[in-house]
């Protein structure tokens, strides 16, 4: 892809990223397990921003774009805070240039280390929460864009993605905590003309669920 003109929001489409945010939500909590299921579990939900760099002649200045969507991540502790994460991400920009869009869906999957904070206070809810690190691979689904391959431009693809990051966990009440804070480094493996390779810087913000103090 080359450079175009920032990303505009049209109303519409702020509603549609409202309601995939609200169904992501409602499933994460089905998913929910009661407070004390015997191996700790958390369930994230975030809204998330990342940044990528337009394929540009070498040599010349490098420009970014940026995509912006929702995410709900899922974790389970097997043992001794080592735990096995999900991630569901979906990211969307629209009218770069006035006519393009970009929509992306990524499902992924690897281990999470989680350190508690410990407590501030001598009750169940007075965890301070928790700080993670994690390394997932998984695929990238990209229903609208544009993805030159083998002289034929697609407007649809999908590759290999892999993602390193960690963020902070605050509790706020009992079982919740807000997400204050993640960052994840993103190399994806699609279409574009050159290398077939994208890296990207994500960063979101939000809440978490978690079944154990």
């Amino acid at each position: 892809m080359t450079p175009h003109s920032p990303i505009r929001f049209s109303l519409p489409s702020l509603i549609r990223r409202a309601r995939i945010f609200a169904s992501l939500a409602g499933l994460a909590f089905a998913l929910a397990t009661p407070a004390h299921a015997q191996h700790p579990q958390d369930i994230g939900l975030t809204f998330t921003q990342s940044r990528s760099n337009f394929v540009t002649i070498p040599g010349s200045a490098t420009q970014y774009f940026y995509l912006r969507g929702a995410a709900a991540d899922y974790n389970y502790d097997i043992w001794n805070r080592i735990g096995i994460s999900a991630t569901a991400v979906g990211l969307a920009g629209e009218n770069f240039g006035g006519h393009v869009d970009i929509h992306q869906v990524s499902f992924l999957a690897g281990p999470r280390y989680t350190w508690n904070l410990g407590h501030i206070l001598p009750f169940e809810w007075g965890r301070k929460g928790g700080i993670f690190g994690q390394g997932q691979i998984g695929y990238t689904r990209a229903t609208s864009g544009q993805y030159p391959a083998a002289g034929i431009q697609a407007d649809s693809a999908s590759g290999l993605t892999y993602t390193v990051g960690g963020g902070i966990n605050l509790n706020v009440y009992h079982h919740f905590d807000l997400r204050l804070f993640e960052a994840d480094f993103v190399h994806t493996q699609l279409p574009n003309g050159f290398n077939n390779s994208q890296s990207t810087f994500r960063l979101a913000i939000g809440i978490n669920f978690h079944t154990q103090d």
